[in-house]
């Protein structure tokens, strides 16, 4: 019983000092964490009004009210917004209180533009250096929003994994997702629906190697996007 009991342990050991791999991702006996999706650095480009011009939201209604919104939504609505099967775990964590706190932080007069950014690898670490997330187990799963452009009608967020441990981005995904629906909460969050759909029909079988983008395409966008 002894030795049943070392051998545990000294597995747990190896398993704690070895650091992550973008292939942890796909292995079951790492933990995962969903840490949200963080508005902080994203860009509204258009108007963004309940409908048609009736209702404008200002940048300060939109932090304070519409960023907890969007990420509350991934948590009660589970069996829609499925974080799970977009990661083919039966379990994960939610934890999304680090990003909500800087999603309130966000400063509402860089909020609005014309022109759309697309962030870059380096400015995806650089944002996640900012998480206060080091020293913990597995890895951490966040949405980062680059952009919602009402004008072309779709949203770009990045899906970044983190080794929590040393906060280093593990996989990283630059992906976009088209808006629909009545109001400014269900316009927005469909985008977030769609990425997270594309992300378990389409992109997991591709970053674990089980299909190539370039033989699955049109299939994908028939079968994915409705």
């Amino acid at each position: 019983m002894k030795t049943i009991y070392l051998s545990l342990l000294l597995s747990l050991c190896v398993f704690s000092a070895r650091p992550q791999t973008p292939e942890d991702i796909f292995r079951h006996e790492v933990p995962v964490t969903w840490l949200g999706i963080d508005f902080s650095h994203v860009t509204l480009i258009g108007n963004f009004a309940e409908f048609g011009e009736i209702g404008a939201k200002g940048p300060v209604q939109i932090i304070t009210d519409y960023f907890p919104k969007w990420n509350h939504i991934v948590l009660n609505e589970r069996e829609k917004y499925d974080i799970r099967g977009m990661l083919r775990r039966r379990d994960i964590e939610y934890d999304i209180d680090m990003v909500m706190e800087l999603n309130y932080r966000t400063n509402p007069d860089s909020l609005e533009s014309y022109n759309a950014r697309r962030f870059t690898p380096e400015e995806i670490q650089s944002f996640v250096n900012e998480y206060y997330i080091k020293g913990r187990e597995g890895i951490g799963v966040v949405f980062i929003a680059e952009s919602l452009n009402k004008c072309y009608e779709e949203a770009f967020y990045h899906f970044v994994a983190i080794n929590m441990k040393t906060g280093e981005v593990i996989l990283h995904e630059r992906l976009r997702g088209e808006p629909s629906g009545f109001g400014l909460r269900n316009y927005w969050a469909n985008s977030i629906y769609r990425v997270i759909r594309n992300i378990k029909y389409y992109y997991f079988a591709v970053w674990k190697g089980e299909i190539t983008g370039e033989e699955t395409v049109s299939a994908f966008e028939l079968h994915v996007y409705w």
